[in-house]
């Protein structure tokens, strides 16, 4: 597929930084930030950039690019139906439906649908996070080179969430292509809570929030954002 410039890590005439340029310190905030958040925003620009189990480098970074910048007319080049869900997961998630998620997977393939949401999703909150602080969005990766890796489970089948998972919840979510699974653990763990960190009622982080006041701001947020589950 044709690529929008800034897949290419081009921006008008000036060349987008490699991800290790970005330090995410969160230096210009006004409230300090853990360091195991900013560690763990390094590691999802490194793997943006990389190929994932189906798509190209160039596709993974196209894709966000095309996320975030639907409001400004720029829809990108790929598979309408892959399009349409990446906007809309990034601008309007209450927006999604099961005829949206059905029809990519049906036109562009279970994995690069999949692939596509765990991308999204992943680059929401993070973007999330650094607008809620107030400070600029980093400027995305230059893509690395190389055909997608083929890393994808297979057996999986179709569930309510209308795409191919084990049973299971949220954390499993993604299963289909591993790569984005870990991501997903990744970041889970700084932004909430590890996974297992959750079986436990009485979590609370030192300094921070307790258990219940996570899940009260965890859930007025899904609330908001007409979250599917």
């Amino acid at each position: 597929m044709t690529l929008p410039a800034a897949a290419h890590g081009v921006s008008g005439k000036h060349r987008v930084p490699h991800y290790r340029a970005f330090v995410f310190s969160f230096a210009d905030a006004d409230v300090a930030v853990r360091p195991d958040i900013g560690a763990s925003h390094r590691r999802f620009w490194r793997h943006l950039a990389r190929p994932g189990g189906s798509l190209r480098g160039a596709e993974r970074v196209a894709i966000a690019a095309t996320a975030r910048t639907a409001t400004a007319g720029d829809r990108g080049s790929f598979s309408p139906s892959l399009t349409d869900l990446a906007i809309r997961l990034m601008a309007e998630p209450g927006s999604v439906r099961a005829s949206h998620v059905l029809t990519a997977c049906d036109a562009a393939g279970e994995a690069q649908t999949v692939e596509t949401i765990g991308i999204v999703s992943h680059l929401s909150a993070i973007d999330g996070f650094h607008r809620a602080l107030g400070v600029d969005l980093p400027t995305l990766p230059e893509p690395e080179p190389g055909p997608p890796t083929g890393e994808v489970t297979p057996g999986l089948k179709r569930r309510r969430s209308h795409i191919p998972m084990p049973p299971g919840p949220i954390p499993v979510a993604l299963d289909l292509v591993p790569a984005e699974a870990r991501m997903l653990a990744t970041l889970h763990g700084p932004h909430y809570m590890t996974f297992e960190e959750m079986d436990h009622n009485d979590f609370a982080r030192v300094p921070g929030l307790d258990r219940a006041q996570i899940e009260h701001v965890s859930a007025r947020i899904s609330l908001l954002n007409k979250c599917f589950y």
